[in-house]
């Protein structure tokens, strides 16, 4: 018996007020995974969130004082005994991504590809 392939899972999170498109997100996401080889059994959380608390994230583990684009928290490359590879979290900060797709006149979708597949990158290091 064959265990079935299953998606990725992306777990997505939140303010109330983020003001982005949730399936976009998702789709965006499925291909950073899809440009890194990742096409299934992969689980990824991304979790959007304001300024004071991308500082935070960035003082606590990175010991650095700005505000940060993209943080990226790797788990493991390795396939867990169930099947599949946790590969860890990415941090957005949302108030940085509206500035910087009006600041590089870029699209919001041109914007976020850009960012999502750096925040992969950053856990396959």
């Amino acid at each position: 018996m064959t265990e079935e392939k299953k998606r990725n899972v992306i777990l997505l999170k939140y303010p109330k007020n983020w003001g982005l498109n949730e399936k976009l997100v998702w789709e965006l996401s499925e291909d950073a995974l899809n440009n890194f080889g990742y096409k299934h059994n992969v689980e990824l959380s991304i979790f959007f969130v304001g300024r004071k608390k991308a500082k935070e994230l960035n003082l606590s583990y990175r010991k650095m004082s700005y505000i940060p684009q993209v943080l990226g928290f790797p788990m493991s490359k390795k396939m867990d005994t169930d099947g599949w590879i946790r590969l860890g979290d990415i941090v957005i900060c949302t108030q940085k991504l509206k500035y910087e797709v009006k600041f590089q006149k870029k699209s919001l979708e041109e914007v976020l590809r850009e960012w999502l597949i750096h925040g992969v990158e950053n856990l396959e290091k």
